[in-house]
């Protein structure tokens, strides 16, 4: 196993936590503080479930509305990637330099996959701060996913490891409500936040929802934006 490792520095808003980004045998991968050399984490876009999409619930909260979909807070590409195999175009956003270099990474191997390429071709990766790039990406889009780092739980099963080293880069998320305040203000026709069931909506009652076994989807729909038919 060929590994090579280089730090990136922390986040500036969470500085006691410390991840590293490495390369194992060709790919991008990330490790936590305590993890050894060559453990580390990458994204696997193909082995993501993308049969009967149909009857996705994120499928059927984005809906059938005319242009791209903004995933706003991509992380490890699993929500941007259902969305483009349904046949979306889709802006995916991502902040954290960590999570960026490893769905850059992903992508970059997905298009270089004759089986996948059709699909990684449908998703366009900005590194940036959505609630700034938003009043750009979100010119002509029919959609925008808020994606927020979930509340931590009183009682869980342990997290998967990708899930947790993605906690332990980013943090709690807590300008989570400044980003859905900067996708509301776009000119999208649909905002979607996509919240565990036993959490409060992020901002007001939303229009209506669509429920997963482990997730919920809160639509807010402005009719006024709605494309003509």
């Amino acid at each position: 196993m060929e590994c090579t490792a280089a730090r990136i520095g922390d986040l500036p808003h969470n500085p006691r936590m410390g991840v590293t980004l490495e390369t194992v045998d060709g790919r991008v991968a990330m490790r936590g503080a305590g993890d050894a050399p060559g453990s580390g984490v990458s994204i696997d876009l193909g082995a993501i479930d993308v049969r009967a999409l149909g009857g996705h619930p994120l499928v059927r909260a984005v809906g059938k509305g005319p242009g791209p979909v903004i995933d706003a807070t991509a992380g490890l590409g699993g929500d941007a990637w259902i969305l483009a195999a349904s046949g979306r175009s889709v802006v995916a956003i991502e902040r954290h330099p960590h999570i960026h270099a490893l769905l850059d990474d992903a992508l970059a191997r997905a298009r270089a996959t004759p089986t996948l390429a059709h699909v990684a071709a449908r998703i366009t990766l900005l590194h940036a701060d959505a609630r700034r790039a938003l009043t750009d990406a979100a010119q002509g889009a029919w959609s925008i996913l808020v994606d927020p780092m979930f509340p931590p739980k009183a009682k869980s099963a342990l997290a998967p490891r990708d899930i947790r080293l993605v906690k332990e880069a980013v943090g709690e998320d807590p300008d989570a409500a400044d980003l859905l305040v900067a996708a509301l203000a776009t000119a999208a026709p649909r905002i979607i936040v996509k919240r565990p069931h036993e959490a409060p909506p992020l901002g007001s009652v939303p229009h209506h929802v669509i429920e997963s076994r482990l997730v919920r989807y809160d639509i807010y729909d402005r009719p006024h934006l709605m494309p003509k038919p």
